[in-house]
């Protein structure tokens, strides 16, 4: 699935995401003065391989969600959102950590993260990813300084083109998809 992200005048920048069946969706994405959201999702979801995420319900053929999480997995007619709500959760901690200003990473910031991120699952009733560990969190964090550069740097009417390629092919009718 490609997905662009489009910087534009005034309070809102774009997504289209584009499904290997040719289908696309596009959303607004409010400017808040770090990443977009759903560009922190992008780089989450893709450094930690999250196949059934955000993009991987988008992939899939759910359109966006109308709510804030948690969601209702009957609203999505899907069977199981861990995934999706762990993503979530893992997104707004680096989002925060994003609007604090980097810190350089160390024990006690990867401890706090951890604590956060442990809160923000058990409201949403899910574990805490298993493959979050000191070491993915600084890939990701990495990751997430090399998008903030590109994205910083992009001009206005420009867009950033990036391919899920970690989902591989993901139609309709995968498992998590009620048919």
């Amino acid at each position: 699935m490609e997905i662009r992200f489009t910087k534009c005048d005034g309070k809102v920048d774009w997504m289209e995401c584009v499904r290997q069946d040719g289908s696309t969706t596009r959303c607004p994405m409010p400017k808040q003065g770090i990443l977009p959201h759903d560009l922190i999702h992008y780089v989450v979801e893709s450094s930690l391989e999250l196949r059934h995420g955000f993009y991987g319900l988008i992939a899939a053929g759910v359109g966006f969600p109308k709510a804030v999480p948690p969601w209702n997995a009957d609203e999505f007619e899907i069977d199981d959102l861990t995934e999706a709500l762990q993503a979530e959760s893992l997104v707004e901690c680096f989002q925060a950590e994003l609007w604090d200003g980097y810190q350089e990473e160390n024990a006690q910031v990867n401890r706090t993260f951890f604590a956060v991120l442990d809160i923000i699952c058990q409201q949403r009733n899910v574990a805490r990813p298993a493959q979050v560990t000191d070491a993915a969190l600084q890939k990701v964090r990495l990751d997430l300084k090399q998008y903030t550069k590109m994205w910083s740097a992009l001009p206005t009417g420009r867009s950033l083109h990036v391919h899920a390629t970690w989902l591989g092919t993901i139609f309709l009718h995968e498992s998590f998809i009620r048919a």
